[in-house]
């Protein structure tokens, strides 16, 4: 067991994002279960993970599955004797289209992933973080968390919704010492942020990079640890005054 004994539960952990942030948890030292419905990835990764200060242990789920949630909390509490809180990272892009052509199939998986495996984890992880005398959630929204997207109705629905979800989280146990917090990157250097470049310019995509690059303040798109070290600051480092936030790491297009 690591010196610092606090645990936390990262979703969506096999790559970008997700993998940053395990990695600069395990560096502080602190444990670390790592989700992602890819086994082998999870596999794949491991190999670097072991041989960070922190103690890790993978588990490949399904965020929007009630079961799955339930038994990834349980699955740290008994594999590290505890949990401080999660980083809820785990999404889905889902198909592009204007919102008459899209598909009720489309929309449900996305809203499945995206808000209600946001919610599932904060359901079941309350518990035991109450019991444990607090926590601290950090939950993954977006720049279209709280701006419109073209054809990316279901995404911006469901980001949305992560804010609403984590500050009625922020507002119900604040005074049991349960923070939740938004971090919202835009634009990533990630595979979701190549499918959403395919997605805006099939024939072209590193048109579409340039377009967000162009368009971004910052002149260019983010690293995926970026907002992944925001997140782990409002996990170990911030005030416990802040709560109930959204935390754009946007390179400024939240300015616009």
């Amino acid at each position: 067991m690591p010196s610092d004994e606090r645990t936390f539960i990262v979703t969506g952990a096999g790559r970008g994002m997700g993998h940053a942030a395990v990695t600069s948890l395990l560096e502080r030292g602190v444990n670390v279960l790592a989700v992602d419905r890819d086994s082998d990835l999870l596999d794949d990764t491991r190999k670097g993970w072991d041989a960070l200060p922190g103690g890790i242990e993978t588990l490949a789920a399904d965020v929007s599955i009630a079961g799955d949630v339930e038994g990834y909390v349980h699955a740290a509490v008994d594999r590290f004797g505890g949990l401080s809180g999660m980083f809820n990272i785990a999404a889905i892009l889902g198909d592009f289209g204007k919102v008459h052509d899209d598909s009720e199939a489309n929309y449900d998986r996305v809203m499945a992933v995206n808000a209600k495996g946001v919610w599932l984890g904060m359901k079941y992880a309350l518990p035991v973080l109450l019991e444990g005398g607090g926590g601290a959630f950090v939950n993954t929204g977006s720049h279209l968390a709280w701006h419109g997207g073209e054809l990316l109705s279901a995404y911006t629905a469901a980001k949305h919704a992560v804010v609403g979800l984590t500050k009625s989280v922020a507002l119900e146990y604040g005074k049991q010492n349960i923070r939740a917090n938004v971090v919202a990157p835009a634009s990533m250097v990630t595979k979701m942020g190549e499918d959403t470049e395919a997605g805006y310019n099939p024939d072209d995509p590193a048109a579409a990079r340039r377009a967000f690059e162009d368009s971004s303040p910052n002149g260019r798109i983010g690293r995926p640890d970026e907002p992944a070290a925001v997140g782990v600051w409002l996990l170990l480092d911030a005030p416990t005054h802040v709560n109930g936030i959204v935390v754009p790491v946007d390179g400024g297009r939240g300015a616009v």
